[in-house]
């Protein structure tokens, strides 16, 4: 059964070749049930020759995209042990650096020199900001499917992406830090003390400027290469980056209630402190990762983003019931979020259109 000399006009000269390849078949030599089979494999095949001319009519350039999405997904399913590695070992140093204290027994508010394991407690604590990164690096060394250690890094030298994205990470958290002030004095909190609170330069502890200056390192240097540097780009790839951001964001928000694990731990927190913590940081996630594949993975913009946030809450005073003005920070952030997802393409939180596969080589 030949096909006729108007369906080879429509389908084109291109396909006679593949179509005259197709078995020639008299109605007669078959019963009805064969005919069928025949006619449904038949047009199976058309419609494969059909798309392969489809995607020939795009030109070089789709042929190229197919081509780094179907790299892209085998590169995906390589990153799943170091992902899956990174955040064993997230976790596991992270309790290691809170072992220390407790041994000890002492919980974290009264640590003090005289405290019992005090110099390792003391360690455990300052290491414990940096786990992010350190586990990156690791992972990023010991697995080759994640490309070395070099390309981690490289992402920190993308740094001219325009003013307006440094003055978004740096005067943004003072704004939505300030607005929570307002909000919650306008529902009838008490004012502070001083709306501005600059770190002492005796102290060197919390509230003091050395303090204060190491948290900025920390937090900025010590996570955001964990977080948006290693895991980002490899997440998104798979699940896209709105739902890699959340995953990155619920993974961020538990890591940093790890003093929950120390003796008295749960007592220093309340229902409302763990649900802003999850609240903020997974909308951070968010605004993060669209500030990551908008400026093509600027890992500096997201350490100022984080150093900006860190500033913010050390320098704007908070007022009596600074619980619950962390928690309309964190629904003002949550409100960023959604304008950010809103504006934006779900799969790669950008205006513009790009493939994720191209935030596997953020940096090289």
């Amino acid at each position: 059964m030949r096909p006729s000399a108007p369906l080879v006009r429509i389908v084109g000269n291109s396909y006679l070749e593949i179509t005259s390849g197709l078995p020639v078949i008299h109605p007669r030599s078959r019963s009805f049930c064969g005919l069928a089979e025949f006619g449904v494999e038949y047009l199976a095949q058309l419609h494969e020759v059909r798309e392969e001319a489809s995607h020939m009519k795009r030109g070089p350039q789709s042929q190229m995209e197919r081509m780094q999405e179907r790299k892209s997904n085998g590169q995906s399913k390589a990153d799943g042990p170091a992902i899956a590695a990174w955040v064993v070992l997230l976790f596991l140093l992270t309790i290691l650096c809170a072992l220390p204290i407790m041994i000890g027994g002492v919980s974290m508010p009264r640590l003090s020199p005289s405290a019992p394991l005090f110099p390792f407690s003391f360690a455990g604590i300052l290491l414990s900001a940096y786990v992010p990164t350190l586990t990156a690096l690791i992972v990023a060394g010991l697995f080759s499917s994640s490309g070395g250690v070099r390309p981690l890094l490289r992402q920190i030298r993308i740094w001219r992406v325009g003013i307006t994205w440094y003055a978004l990470a740096l005067i943004g958290p003072a704004i939505l830090f300030s607005l929570a002030g307002l909000v919650l004095l306008a529902l009838g909190g008490a004012p502070p003390e001083h709306w501005l609170r600059f770190p002492s330069l005796s102290s060197f502890g919390p509230g003091g400027l050395t303090f204060f200056i190491g948290q900025l390192i920390a937090g900025s240097f010590g996570e955001e290469l964990g977080w948006r540097g290693f895991a980002q780009p490899r997440l998104q790839v798979r699940y896209g980056a709105l739902w890699a951001s959340i995953l990155i964001g619920t993974l961020w928000s538990t890591w940093h209630l790890w003093p929950a694990i120390t003796p008295q731990g749960f007592s220093l927190m309340s229902p409302v402190d763990a649900a802003a913590t999850y609240i903020r940081l997974i909308s951070t996630s968010i605004i993060y990762a669209w500030m990551y594949n908008s400026t093509r993975g600027s890992l500096f913009l997201l350490m100022v983003a984080h150093a900006g946030h860190n500033i913010a809450a050390t320098l704007i005073g908070a007022l009596s019931n600074g619980v619950y003005q962390q928690l309309i920070v964190a629904l003002l952030y949550l409100l960023a979020a959604i304008a950010v997802v809103l504006a934006t393409d779900v799969q790669s939180l950008c205006r513009s259109n790009y493939s994720l596969a191209q935030s596997k080589d953020f940096g090289s």
